[in-house]
């Protein structure tokens, strides 16, 4: 069953056992899971913008508003790794068809989140161009 189209204290417990699942698996698997959970989100044009990062949501605030664009779906896995103490960046970057993504790396680089639908990439990063990267320590602050 898709988590998002469940209520709100449903897509809760279904993103906390997301959360203790995360916790016993590998770091590979765990980027897995957190990617394919969040692709589940519908998706519309815009919700959050890239240069308005005060007005990010918590992450309750995101589950319970259920609206993503492709930057919400990404602060949302963001979210999801750092309350696991995952390290976790979030970066704009332009693919080699020249198409903007926000990516979620994980592991110093070694897996990248919220680029293809169902797909970690285990990759350099030689592939994309970064535009910019986003300092997730307001992120942080959010969910203490």
């Amino acid at each position: 069953m898709n988590p998002f189209q469940l209520t709100f204290n449903e897509r809760l417990h279904s993103w906390r056992d997301l959360r203790q699942s995360v916790n016993t698996q590998a770091l590979e698997q765990s980027c897995i899971a957190v990617d394919s959970w969040w692709q589940q989100a519908p998706l519309v044009a815009h919700h959050l913008h890239w240069q308005d990062l005060s007005n990010w949501s918590d992450p309750w605030t995101l589950l319970s508003e259920n609206t993503y664009c492709t930057l919400t779906r990404a602060l949302g896995m963001c979210y999801t790794f750092l309350m696991n103490n995952i390290d976790v960046e979030l970066v704009l970057a332009r693919d080699d068809v020249a198409e903007e993504h926000y990516l979620v790396i994980v592991g110093n680089a070694k897996y990248v989140c919220n680029y293809w639908p169902n797909s970690v990439i285990s990759t350099d990063l030689s592939n994309f161009n970064i535009i910019n990267s986003k300092s997730l320590e307001s992120i942080k602050a959010k969910i203490k």
